[in-house]
């Protein structure tokens, strides 16, 4: 009874859904919009609480109906409504996620005519800071010209759902201010999530352009501490064992402490000494041989860092 009511809701939502094997229900995904049903959604709670669903095709997904309220920016008061007829364990405080977007200025540079002036410009300074034309397109790199954010570079980052959950702006004229971040807290989001393979080795990094010259499975944190969310990820993911702290030369205290709390959580912990240069201005090669050349630590080698 109360999985018919939840289904009523969930049509209301999304449109008409097919059935499919099991309890799963398909509709059409109003992330991707196919034309064809391949959002599913498995209505039977299992033990966990939990209501899995995923698209097929653009692979938007989730563990709950919560959640998927949530990423569809459905108003609390009728979230709640749904919300009181799924099973225990998906009836937590509902929280509405704020839904972030780029500045209607946005131009993607990989879209840029070959003979725009401030195209140019904008491609030989992110070249001199070692970016590819590979990476403007795998990062969606782009500008404003005008507007909020005129006269900067915009670098989206995108969450493991591939929406959008950050923006950082860096100026490619004379402002006073080189960086330009949206109101938004930086702290609730993993940057360049979906770029990310977390069962593999992690490297923390401070910047996005130190992250971009990185290539693989860098996490900027955009300052020098490292932010809860992105904390909880790496504990929660148990194939994540190895975890390198690759922040400028002047940041070595707030490294040493990133790294003993992760060494207190049974991860192994390797200290990246860049010497001077920030990965961005190393580039890509020579970063890679820095990093294989990071010492392990333990609590010992971090308490001899500390005396010295």
């Amino acid at each position: 009874m109360e999985q018919n009511i939840v289904l009523g809701y969930l049509e209301n939502i999304l449109g008409k859904s097919h059935k499919r094997a099991r309890q799963n229900y398909a509709f059409n995904c109003p992330k991707c919009n196919h034309r064809k049903p391949k959002l599913e959604i498995n209505l039977e709670t299992n033990e966990k609480g939990e209501n899995p669903f995923e698209c097929w095709v653009c692979k938007f997904r989730g563990r709950t109906i919560k959640s998927l309220l949530e990423q569809v920016g459905i108003p609390k008061e009728h979230a709640l409504e749904v919300l009181k007829y799924v099973h225990k364990g998906t009836s937590r405080e509902y929280r509405q996620v704020k839904q972030i977007e780029l500045p209607k200025e946005f131009t993607p540079l990989n879209k840029t005519s070959e003979i725009s002036v401030i195209g140019k410009k904008v491609k030989k300074y992110l070249l001199s800071r070692g970016v590819s034309k590979e990476d403007i397109i795998k990062h969606n790199i782009g500008y404003c010209t005008t507007g909020e954010y005129g006269g900067r570079i915009i670098i989206p980052s995108y969450n493991c759902y591939n929406n959008l959950n950050y923006f950082t702006s860096r100026s490619y004229e004379n402002h006073f201010n080189k960086y330009k971040n949206p109101e938004e807290d930086k702290n609730t989001v993993i940057i360049f999530e979906n770029l990310i393979n977390w069962k593999r080795p992690i490297i923390l990094v401070e910047g996005v352009f130190d992250a971009i010259a990185g290539k693989r499975n860098c996490i900027p944190l955009l300052g020098k501490s490292l932010p809860k969310v992105l904390l909880k990820k790496l504990i929660e993911e148990q194939k994540v064992e190895d975890v390198y702290v690759a922040l400028d030369q002047d940041a070595e205290k707030q490294a040493l402490v990133i790294s003993e709390t992760l060494l207190s959580f049974g991860k192994r912990v390797f200290f990246v000494r860049l010497q001077g240069k920030d990965p961005s201005q190393m580039g890509f090669e020579s970063f890679t041989k820095t990093l294989q050349q990071a010492e392990e630590l333990n609590l010992n080698s971090i308490l001899r860092y500390k005396l010295r």
